[in-house]
């Protein structure tokens, strides 16, 4: 199971991100009983990435993203997992 996010730059920096990660890692371990939740971003991200660590997940590697372009500058990504 993964889980994302994605907020207005308005609501940037207010917490909503975590807060909202923290409440969909409650549902997933104690309601849907889920073994793992993961979690990926652009490792340009540093944004989402900081969310990731902030709610007790572990960085497992990074991965160029298959689809995205050879060559973008987003290809890149990171991957999480609590």
């Amino acid at each position: 199971m993964e889980i994302g996010w994605r907020l207005r730059q308005e609501a940037w920096n207010y917490r909503f991100a975590t807060e909202g990660a923290k409440r969909c890692l409650q549902f997933g371990f104690d309601v849907l009983h889920l073994p793992e939740v993961y979690s990926f971003t652009s490792a340009l991200n540093k944004r989402s990435e900081n969310v990731m660590q902030k709610i007790g997940m572990q960085k497992e590697g990074e991965f160029e993203h298959p689809g995205i372009e050879v060559g973008h500058r987003l290809r890149r990504h990171v991957l999480y997992k609590l």
